[in-house]
């Protein structure tokens, strides 16, 4: 059995950045907050947590005066407020991608249109950068999400850095008939795209793809979605545990690619648990 691995699976620059941060942070300090989990993967949160990281659900679970993360995902000028009026240093591990959408959001809203942000209404991404415009903008997961909208002439359309160009290119669509002025900014991530285009091409070549990620994480959700869309079996996992022989029945070839808040031991397990168990299949 051959398992080909994506080339660009695992940790993206954002939250590298972030994880670095956070390090660095518990080391200099006995305890650092995180405004939510720093990121969406199990394992590196129970890591931080043991280091001196601890997850909060907002900032009234932090002490005045202490240290606190903002994660990969950023967070609304409510936040950056409360934490001026109570004296909590703020450590801003926002994914410069991430605030690129902000601006953008608020630009469009300052304007005058209608923004649109593409992406989960439940994911703090697209919450902050609604957020960032005073909470005027609206998130959309789909075309159908317009019937229940009542749209002005000029709309604005900002995207979740993970979704797909895809999902943007159908929302356009179905906008154009609609208003007579329509702004796009195509803030979808670089890497995001890359990786969404690596794991498309791989799954249309192999028997099997398994999809590293954590289950809250948009962006391996995202992934897992695209590789099954082409008709390739496709399981999405956490970590080698959740490995299941009768995956590999009749399998010759295993794609394995992983979302951007994966680590990279997480990846090196699961490909050493397939060729331990493809090896034992060998033997039978």
């Amino acid at each position: 059995m051959e398992i080909l691995l994506a080339e660009n699976a695992g940790f993206c620059f954002g939250v590298r950045r972030a994880l670095e941060m956070a390090e660095q942070a518990t080391r200099d300090h006995p305890r650092v907050f995180s405004l939510g989990p720093l990121i969406h993967n199990r394992q590196v949160v129970e890591r931080l947590a043991a280091q001196g990281l601890v997850v909060c659900a907002g900032m009234g679970e932090v002490p005045s005066g202490a240290l606190a993360m903002i994660r990969a995902h950023g967070a609304g000028p409510e936040v950056y407020e409360q934490a001026q009026a109570r004296g909590i240093t703020l450590l801003d591990a926002t994914c410069p991608f991430v605030a690129r959408v902000h601006q953008k959001a608020a630009d469009f809203a300052e304007r005058g249109y209608r923004v649109l942000v593409l992406g989960d209404p439940n994911h703090p991404e697209a919450q902050g950068i609604v957020a960032h415009t005073g909470g005027q903008a609206v998130i959309v997961e789909s075309p159908e999400d317009l019937r229940a909208l009542r749209l002005p002439s000029r709309v604005a359309v900002v995207c979740q850095t993970t979704q797909t160009l895809e999902a943007l290119r159908a929302l356009v669509d179905a906008l154009l008939p609609q208003v007579s002025e329509l702004v796009v900014a195509n803030t979808i991530c670089d890497a995001t795209a890359k990786r969404q285009e690596e794991s498309l091409r791989l799954a249309r070549q192999v028997d099997l793809m398994i999809v590293i990620g954590g289950y809250h994480s948009a962006n391996t959700r995202r992934l897992a979605e695209i590789c099954a869309g082409t008709g390739t079996p496709t399981h999405h996992i956490e970590d080698a545990a959740e490995l299941q022989d009768e995956w590999l029945r009749g399998v010759r070839t295993v794609g394995v690619t992983a979302g951007a808040s994966t680590p990279g031991e997480a990846i090196a397990a699961v490909v050493r648990r397939l060729q331990e168990m493809a090896a034992a299949a060998d033997e039978k």
